[in-house]
């Protein structure tokens, strides 16, 4: 008897350890499972798909985007921030594409750019410009020089002139049906028309962006 009473607060102590245990494992249990599902939900998150606008077919540099131009593709949600949403889809019709781009290929704001409304002073010129005289890379939006120069068949001794300043591409029709000219539309001053109309042959030279600042500055633009 006297055995069984020196056993019972040895076990009674046991018996309390282990009620002890038991809540501390289920606490253990409960951060566990927490944090597992913590970053499933976070994978998810990073995982789940968004929808962003992407192009229906290949397009080219200097292409003015159209709606049938665009369809729905869906990204990774962690990179749909660098594309525009799905539903911001309009925003990117009218714009020009500064760059080439394949079929089904996500689109962002950085690939394309804007025509902006013209100002009181600026008119829009076209010339038939023969192939040849012309960099076959020119698009919208490219800085140009103009050179008018007389018919080569003109018994003249003028000899080609500069265009006074540097004018803006604004849009560019390439040749069509066996034609030798393409189409180029300019965005410059009214003198521009001018000189443009009295010219035998048109002659485009690209330049840089840094050249046109400088023009600007010398017309005290602002």
């Amino acid at each position: 008897m006297d055995d069984i009473r020196r056993a019972l607060p040895e076990d009674l102590d046991q018996v309390g350890e282990s009620k002890r245990r038991i809540p501390e494992m289920a606490i253990g249990l409960v951060l566990v499972i927490g944090g597992a599902l913590g970053a499933m939900l976070m994978y998810r998150s990073g995982t789940e798909s968004r929808t962003v606008v992407a192009s229906s077919h290949s397009l080219q540099r200097g292409h003015v985007i159209a709606p049938a131009d665009l369809v729905a593709t869906e990204v990774p949600g962690d990179a749909a921030r660098f594309f525009v949403a799905g539903t911001d889809a309009q925003s990117l019709v009218g714009q020009t594409l500064a760059i080439d781009v394949g079929s089904r290929v996500p689109l962002s704001s950085a690939m394309v750019s804007a025509n902006n409304p013209l100002l009181a002073t600026e008119a829009l010129t076209s010339a038939a410009v023969a192939v040849g005289n012309f960099p076959i890379e020119i698009a919208p939006g490219d800085h140009v020089r103009v050179v008018l120069a007389p018919e080569l068949l003109m018994n003249t001794a003028t000899s080609p002139r500069l265009f006074e300043s540097v004018v803006t591409v604004w849009s560019v029709r390439l040749p069509e049906n066996f034609s030798d000219h393409a189409v180029i539309t300019l965005r410059g001053s009214l003198d521009l028309a001018t000189a443009v109309a009295g010219a035998g042959r048109i002659h485009i030279v690209l330049v840089g962006q840094d050249q046109a600042a400088t023009d600007a500055n010398d017309r005290g633009a602002p």
